[in-house]
């Protein structure tokens, strides 16, 4: 029953776009955010986001058309209309949902810090001193403003990948990020020799969840990718792409 209720919402969102089937489905992601948006060697834009996002543009019957974002400009763009959609594993928050509608969540992360091994946990007294930093305009960049603002030096850089050459520089003790994105940065060259370092922070249920967001207001193209990525989760197709980049179920 659930499956042919996916179904339903599908054909119903693609048969109010008859006249439009030709255009295709105007996707956003950052693409400095490996492994779920980046440039491979060849300049190809890759990564999880962007085969769910193909997945699902295929599941909808639509041409994709994907474009990398500066992070900060991803709602702005949504809310004029430069896109239809946003894949970029963005998750929920109070604020955010009063600009954008959010799909049902299509994979969880926990969220860590890490450093150069043997590094010291973060406590309330450890932080005294110490550089904690992560990507700015992010739920991190939140926590470390509401939690160490006043004991730690905080550094917020562009993308992750900046925080992460901070930490190699050394200036920066640790980074505040995803644990999905940090097992893909150890797993580089680069990478040897960092780790997690103390247990993983919990800073709310919610925001260990991704979502995809499309125009406040648009609930069919929002039920259309729901069901869409029940679907995909059904069919075998979201465990495939999630084989290809991690040795673990994301879901």
């Amino acid at each position: 029953m659930l499956k042919l209720f996916s179904r339903l919402l599908i054909l119903a969102f693609c048969c109010s776009a008859v006249a439009g089937m030709a255009e295709p489905l105007r996707v956003a992601t950052e693409g400095d955010y490996p492994p779920f948006s980046f440039f491979d060697n060849q300049g190809r834009l890759t990564g999880f986001d962007i085969d769910i996002a193909h997945a699902l543009c295929r599941r909808l019957g639509k041409p994709c058309e994907i474009v990398a974002i500066p992070w900060r400009e991803l709602l702005p763009g949504l809310a004029a209309g430069q896109y239809d959609i946003i894949v970029a594993s963005m998750s929920k928050t109070p604020g955010r949902e009063q600009q954008a509608e959010f799909t049902d969540a299509y994979y969880r992360a926990r969220d860590v810090f890490i450093g150069h091994v043997g590094a010291a946990p973060v406590t309330a007294t450890s932080a005294q001193g110490r550089v904690l930093a992560t990507q700015a305009d992010t739920i991190y960049a939140t926590y470390l403003h509401q939690h160490y603002q006043d004991t730690a030096i905080l550094k917020f850089t562009p993308t992750l990948t900046a925080a992460f050459k901070a930490l190699l520089k050394g200036e920066a003790d640790l980074i505040l990020c995803d644990n999905l994105s940090a097992f893909t940065f150890m797993g580089t060259e680069a990478g040897q020799g960092i780790d997690i370092i103390g247990d993983p922070v919990t800073i709310n249920a919610i925001t260990e969840t991704a979502h995809i967001q499309v125009r406040k207001g648009n609930l069919a193209l929002r039920d259309a990718l729901n069901a869409a990525l029940r679907d995909l989760r059904l069919d075998g197709t979201f465990h495939k792409i999630n084989a290809r980049y991690f040795p673990f179920d994301i879901y």
